[in-house]
């Protein structure tokens, strides 16, 4: 089987894909969510920014994601 990307391979497994590959404002992950056999969504991510509490810096975003996420939870 040839590799595919995980929201493709789900979808192509009948795994429903709620929202599609996006990346969050606040903590530049890259994720997609996915909804569970029992109904609830599950979020799967990779690539987060590291925080250091010594020096973060509290900040205001005013939008949930940078790009993608489509879809609805």
């Amino acid at each position: 089987m040839m590799w595919a990307p995980p929201s493709i391979s789900c979808q192509a497994r009948d795994i429903p894909v709620v929202m599609k590959l996006g990346k969050h404002t606040n903590d530049h992950m890259v994720s997609f969510y996915l909804r569970t056999p029992s109904g609830f969504n599950v979020e799967y991510g990779w690539g987060a920014r590291e925080v250091d509490d010594s020096t973060w810096q509290v900040q205001v975003h005013t939008a949930g994601s940078i790009w993608g996420h489509q879809g609805s939870l």
